[in-house]
């Protein structure tokens, strides 16, 4: 069986999508992964087949302002309560889908060219790329859904999140002979139940896989190679060992064992064996807000070792891959986006999201509501005053109930189990081969 995978963009969009296609070649089926150009080097990397669609204008993939940072409360589980929102945010909402929507238009006429040409059986497409919808619908082949981790099945192709197509979207379909009413026939979930919201959409679990498009044989990373016994030499500072949660400022070297040999812990609270070893992770190309910022600082400076992934390490050695840092660790703070949620649910450690955007905020508020983290908005920082030190310093203690508090990790632990316990990729196999007939 031939079957093409699309999506838009990289990361966090690509990662939930490589298990399944691995799990089809190993089965014995043909793979091919359709992308915008800009997005070809990371499908290689994980050792599946690219194919360039185009590329995509940056004015293009730009999140409209509105959803990059929305201000107000929404309602409590509001993708299932859309009569609770008001006209301003279906207005967010209707921007947003008509973004992805004007994504799908640039893509459509490359991927429906190369799909007529392959003849794939089937297609998997994420969940915010709505041109996979419309090249199964060209060809007249089922089309699978893949989430990336969101608590809720978004239909931002839908007016009003459940009412008919959005005008354009419908004009798309139409445009290539698809029925604008076709929707994917399966989506695959890898959101643990307990975190999940409920959806009338035809579901199926998938367990978690992080990958992060590393080969065994390239060199591990400088926390890595410390937890493994061995120590890294920072370039250019012969003798000194950088760690990565090394935060540069002085008198920092000493502080990461401050929380072991039988002192008290963050905040003052229960004795520990140990180091106390928190990660910080963030997508941003700007890095985290300053409030956060000065929550990492005040952490450390109670003895807590500050462990930095992605933006957040701000020029420091990479601590490596989000899923092989986060075991050994005691908490994980994050925007709340899907990998960073189902990796440290995976790993059993709680949760501190402060969420920009909005389904940041519905993960963060799914967890906070299962016990194994908190959350708050991240404009909730900029309404702090007088500055970044006083909301950071209010956040420190949040990061401190989190690590001092059992229920939390208890919690935690509860989530891992569950996500453990979801279906892995070989069942996925066997339930999108069955969407195509017998004979496959």
């Amino acid at each position: 069986m031939r079957v093409l995978f699309t999506t838009w963009a990289s990361g966090a969009h690509l990662v939930p999508m490589v298990p399944l296609a691995r799990a089809l070649l190993e089965a014995g089926h043909q793979v091919r992964v359709a992308v915008p150009s800009e997005c070809a080097a990371a499908v290689a990397r994980t050792g599946l087949v690219p194919v360039q669609i185009g590329a995509l204008p940056m004015a293009v993939v730009r999140p409209p302002d509105a959803a990059r940072r929305p201000r107000g409360i929404w309602p409590a589980e509001w993708p299932v309560r859309p009569a609770a929102l008001t006209p301003e945010q279906h207005g967010v909402l209707r921007a947003c889908g008509d973004r992805q929507v004007r994504i799908a238009e640039a893509m459509a006429q490359g991927l429906v060219a190369f799909a007529r040409c392959w003849q794939p059986e089937l297609v998997v497409h994420d969940a915010g790329a709505y041109a996979g919808t419309v090249a199964a619908g060209a060809l007249g082949v089922p089309a699978v859904g893949q989430l990336w981790g969101s608590a809720a099945v978004l239909r931002l192709d839908r007016q009003r999140l459940e009412g008919p197509p959005l005008p354009g979207y419908a004009r798309l379909m139409r445009r290539y002979g698809a029925d604008p009413a076709r929707e994917p026939d399966l989506w695959l979930d890898p959101c643990p139940p307990s975190l999940a919201l409920p959806s009338r959409a035809r579901r199926l679990p998938v367990r978690f896989v992080p990958h992060d498009g590393t080969s065994p044989d390239e060199t591990p990373s400088p926390y890595e190679a410390r937890r493994a016994g061995t120590r890294q030499e920072h370039p250019g500072h012969p003798g000194r060992h950088e760690y990565p949660g090394h935060p540069g400022h002085p008198g920092h070297p000493g502080r990461h064992t401050a929380a072991s040999n039988g002192r008290r812990g963050p905040g003052g609270g229960p004795r520990c064996s140990g180091p106390v070893r928190v990660c910080a992770a963030w997508d941003d190309a700007g890095g985290p807000p300053d409030a956060v910022r000065a929550a990492l600082w005040a952490a450390e400076a109670r003895g807590v070792e500050v462990v930095r992934v992605g933006s957040a390490a701000e020029g420091r050695p990479p601590a490596g891959p989000l899923h092989r840092v986060l075991p050994g660790c005691r908490a994980l703070l994050h925007q709340g986006g899907g990998a960073a949620v189902l990796g440290a649910a995976m790993a059993g450690v709680p949760q501190l999201v402060v969420a920009p955007r909005l389904e940041h905020q519905l993960n963060g508020a799914r967890l906070a509501r299962a016990g194994a983290g908190m959350y708050l908005p991240a404009d909730a920082l900029d309404a702090a005053r007088p500055g970044a030190r006083a909301a950071g310093a209010r956040l420190a203690l949040d990061l401190f109930a989190l690590l001092e508090q059992p229920s939390y990790a208890a919690a935690a632990h509860t989530l891992r189990r569950e996500a453990l316990a979801m279906p892995g990729p070989d069942k996925a196999v066997k339930a999108v081969t069955r969407l195509v007939g017998p004979a496959v």
